[in-house]
């Protein structure tokens, strides 16, 4: 069982490799980690019918409600953050800079929620993904807000309608966002699967459900756990319940 879980795991490290290459071994290359393969790259908005016809509405109420309990914030992106950070549907989608973020999503959540599934890594050019879109680099937001202003573009359009996602580098604005080095594409209104449209820019590698115990055992071993991934009371008290040995 040893040399096959050896074997899987070799083979998935490969496949890894040949991904990087196929998108010609980029030197910033992000991570996205899913539990069952079968899911597709889509941003929580979209997963609604009717996600993008609330979504002007649901930016101002949060705005509105949050003022009170979050510091105000001068920037739209900033109040974007937040939303996502607290789970409220945007056209943000979460990548990470490092691969074993993203493996912990994959494997932890596949263990947790996906058991019998297989699960997958995708591999992200952004440079790639923006030049799709007329742009030569990473938007750094908010600091080139005056260049890419959520509103404006996503709301109205101008100076352009996205026709693919773009590849955004936040301010790390929270513990979470810095421990899990994370990153951002913005996503235009299609809810098509984004490895068949931008093959150039995405690639996917399967995980197969043999080799999770394998990927657990990496995630452990490399210190990657709830604690260190969300380094929060909720993660803090995620981990202790996960490695305290209570029994049910």
């Amino acid at each position: 069982m040893v040399d096959i879980t050896s074997s899987l795991w070799t083979d998935f490290l490969g496949q890894i490799r040949e991904a990087k290459n196929q998108l010609g071994a980029p030197e910033t290359l992000w991570y996205r980690g899913h539990p069952n393969s079968k899911f597709y790259l889509l941003a929580s908005l979209l997963r609604y019918k009717n996600g993008l016809d609330k979504e002007q509405q649901l930016f101002g109420d949060f705005k509105r409600f949050s003022d009170r309990i979050l510091r105000r914030k001068e920037s739209d992106w900033e109040t974007l953050f937040d939303m996502q950070h607290y789970g409220v549907p945007t056209r943000l989608l979460d990548w990470s800079e490092t691969f074993g973020v993203a493996l912990f999503f994959a494997a932890t959540y596949n263990q947790s929620h996906h058991p019998s599934a297989d699960a997958a890594i995708y591999l992200l050019d952004p440079i790639a993904l923006n030049r799709l879109s007329g742009i030569s680099s990473i938007y750094h937001v908010p600091r080139d807000e005056a260049k890419f202003d959520y509103r404006k573009i996503y709301w109205d359009h101008n100076p352009f309608a996205p026709i693919a996602p773009i590849a955004i580098e936040p301010l790390f604005s929270n513990d979470r966002m810095l421990a899990q080095r994370g990153m951002f594409t913005v996503h235009h209104d299609k809810i098509d699967p984004l490895e068949d449209a931008f093959p150039t820019a995405i690639k996917k590698v399967v995980i197969p459900n043999a080799l999770i115990p394998a990927c657990l055992e990496f995630l452990e071993l490399s210190n990657l756990n709830m604690f260190s991934v969300f380094p929060d009371l909720a993660g803090l008290a995620d981990y202790l319940a996960n490695t305290s040995g209570l029994e049910r």
